[in-house]
């Protein structure tokens, strides 16, 4: 089983990946606006869209289907994760303001306190205790004391402590814990690799990874959770707020920091020298660590609910294999996700790699039967001198068939070249080149005038339309019925 983490940063760079990350889990495909690649159409099977689950708290309080959902509602929750840290952050900038506005209020009022010279006057009191508050005051209250003393300038000291107290309380009430380099999302996701063969109900493994935050991290809201069925490897997303609801602190990673400590016991039946881990070094080695913790603690809390399914995920033992293999899934994961070895785009190329192969096979058999007809051919001029002028014949008659079987091999390698550029327009979104690599395969079909020609024709076609979706299959076999301009 495969389990990871993303953390998505209040930067430009990582809203970015957040706003892409949010557009595959939902499925929102390019368009001439929202500025999403076209290769992202090739990460999924279009046709499997009816397998994809989604909650989200915004749409609906149950499991719905993906594709149920209307271009606007999916655009609406994926703007609702920059649009709420975006609105924070503004407030923040606009009270720091506020701050400077107090910064220059106190230091009226802190100039006025360092004039009275008795250290005994009540109203010297009065403002050394207003300076050095912390908490929230009740203006009315202090204005209403203050105004019992007697001081030149009455009204004007007295708006301007007012001023004092009002910005003084703004700037407490409207704390905020959110920065530029905080980690606002945390997005999670795992995986049971389609080799291993299980099927794990959807629903089962929506509940198991919400469940997991919600137990452990109850104060960090889930924001999404969508399950995919069209690729290759069903698993769900989830989308998990990293701000606190109770205490308003952008602090989830250190929750799961604590998390891990807390439940160290647990990680020795894997790991038996396991010790509380100390992060105050920020090492390498202390964070590698956690991650091998923290994912230990999903597989036990996973297995729970694989349990019904008598499946385990389970560390792998750290063979040259296993380590060989780790290395290529880390590589897998930097790359584009339809570049990606497991995706969904390349199982079909794979399959057409295949084909090829069968293809060229039937070409070697043909070339040996050739052979031995030429091996045949020698022998027979060996022992038959009398029929010289038969074998000459024979001779002619071999190379002219050989020459056909040559060009109708050229001819199909020819054609069946044509049908995997046709075919690979399926997974592109460029209608033009679409319709001309059709018209090209289909003059190319319509060229064959020998009924064995295009009876291997027919069966390049079939052998290829088998592989496709019946959409895509019929688009391939209409080119034998499509009229020549």
């Amino acid at each position: 089983m495969i389990y990871k983490h993303l953390n998505f940063k209040n930067d430009r760079m990582g809203k970015a990946k957040l706003f892409k990350s949010v557009a595959h889990s939902l499925r929102i495909a390019p368009n001439e606006t929202n500025q999403i690649i076209s290769t992202k159409i090739l990460e999924w099977d279009e046709e499997k869209s009816d397998e994809n689950l989604v909650w989200a708290s915004s749409v609906s309080s149950q499991i719905i289907k993906l594709n149920s959902l209307t271009d606007e509602q999916k655009k609406t929750i994926q703007e609702s994760f920059i649009h709420k840290v975006d609105a924070e952050q503004k407030s923040k900038n606009e009270k720091s303001d506020a701050v400077d506005a107090l910064s220059k209020y106190k230091a009226k009022v802190n100039k006025w306190h360092n004039s009275l010279t008795d250290n005994s006057d009540n109203l010297k009191i009065f403002l050394a205790k207003i300076l050095e508050e912390k908490e929230i005051f009740d203006i009315e209250k202090e204005i209403n004391q203050l105004s019992e003393f007697e001081f030149a300038r009455k009204n004007q000291k007295t708006e301007t402590v007012k001023k004092f107290l009002q910005l003084h309380n703004e700037v407490i009430e409207n704390k905020s814990d959110i920065a530029r380099n905080k980690v606002f999302i945390q997005e999670a996701f795992f995986k049971i690799p389609a080799h291993n063969n299980v099927q794990i109900d959807a629903e089962d493994m929506m509940l198991s990874i919400a469940s997991f935050y919600s137990i452990n991290f109850p104060d960090y809201p889930v924001k999404l959770i969508v399950f995919h069925g069209d690729e290759i490897g069903n698993h769900p997303h989830i989308f998990v707020e990293a701000k606190n609801k109770r205490t308003n602190k952008y602090d989830l990673l250190n929750a799961q920091k604590q998390f891990v400590n807390d439940n160290i016991d647990k990680i020795k039946a894997e790991y038996p020298d396991a010790e509380k881990l100390d992060f105050s070094n920020r090492s390498y080695s202390a964070k590698k660590l956690q991650a091998q913790y923290f994912q230990t603690l999903f597989y036990q809390h996973t297995n729970k609910m694989l349990l019904q399914y008598n499946v385990e995920a389970k560390k792998l033992d750290k063979t040259k294999e296993h380590n060989e293999r780790m290395r290529k899934i880390e590589e897998d994961a930097k790359k584009p996700k339809v570049e990606r070895e497991a995706s969904f785009y390349n199982a079909q190329l794979n399959d057409l790699k295949e084909q090829n192969k069968e293809l060229n096979e039937q070409n070697e058999t043909l070339t040996k039967e050739n052979t031995s007809l030429s091996e045949s051919n020698a022998e027979l001029t060996d022992s038959v001198e009398s029929k010289k002028m038969s074998v000459k014949i024979l001779d002619s008659k071999i190379e002219y068939k050989q020459s056909v079987l040559d060009n109708i091999k050229k001819k199909m390698n020819v054609f069946a070249e044509s049908v995997f550029s046709y075919i690979a327009t399926f997974f592109k979104s460029y209608e033009f080149e679409e319709l001309a690599e059709r018209e090209k395969v289909s003059k190319a079909y319509h060229s064959f005038s020998d009924d064995d020609e295009k009876q291997i024709a027919d069966d390049i076609i079939e052998k290829n339309a088998e592989n496709l979706s019946e959409k895509n299959a019929e688009k391939l076999r209409s080119i034998k019925f499509m009229k020549l301009k």
